[in-house]
């Protein structure tokens, strides 16, 4: 895969749910001025499912297209490196006497267990490097609600700065917040137009983001370990 078939990837993704969302805000034009407050309640549905899915789907086009790179554990940089570690540090973690990945026996004495393991990680650790790299897309989770810790979390995953949406926060946390208290049944109100358009312009400011920044760091290999 290349950088440019990966921004077509998250161009086209973008693409047919900004229409989506276009096609259910253009129906307000069919809707009584008495009642537009309420559907744009369900409008607030569509526009968090859009950010919540378009971020978790880029994130993972993402690594598919560093997994596609053929690239070795070494090449990568630290955050990449331990997201495709991921069976090793659970073995590391699995304290029982048979384990896959690390295959000698453990000393009679429970006491030793850890600093043995420890020893046994530090002597694999150079295979462990050299190894094909492969990250499991499956490490991007959204939570089914988006709040900011939890894109932060996700960025981190996989090596992109966490603090590049700080100015959205607030933004992001209060729609998760408004969805969620729709979605339950326990907003009654309508949602005004501003209150609206401030998070769909806030929504398409960071999908649009993520896409910039995957592009940027996958043009640029950003997500290579450059020894100086």
């Amino acid at each position: 895969m290349t950088c440019d078939t990966l921004r077509a990837q998250l161009e086209m993704e973008l693409g047919w749910r900004q229409e989506e969302l276009a096609f259910f805000k253009n129906q307000l034009n069919e809707i009584p001025e008495e009642y537009k407050d309420k559907y744009r309640k369900s409008l607030i549905l569509i526009l968090y499912s859009h950010l919540e899915g378009y971020i978790k789907i880029s994130l993972q086009y993402y690594i598919q297209y560093i997994n596609s790179q053929e690239l070795n554990r070494k090449d990568v940089t630290i955050g990449l490196m331990v997201a495709s570690m991921d069976k090793e540090f659970l073995a590391y973690e699995n304290l029982d006497r048979k384990c896959e990945i690390f295959r000698k026996e453990l000393p009679e004495d429970r006491k030793l267990h850890r600093i043995f393991r420890r020893v046994d990680f530090m002597e694999e650790l150079n295979d462990f490097k050299e190894k094909k790299l492969y990250i499991d897309d499956q490490i991007i989770d959204t939570e089914s609600n988006l709040w900011f810790f939890v894109l932060q979390k996700n960025l981190y995953k996989i090596g992109l700065p966490v603090d590049m949406f700080n100015d959205y926060q607030n933004d992001i946390n209060a729609l998760v917040n408004r969805r969620n208290a729709i979605a339950h049944g326990n907003f009654k109100s309508g949602v005004i137009e501003q209150e609206f358009t401030n998070w769909e312009s806030k929504a398409e400011d960071v999908m649009s983001g993520i896409m910039r920044i995957i592009y940027d760091y996958a043009k640029n290999r950003k997500y290579l370990n450059i020894i100086e």
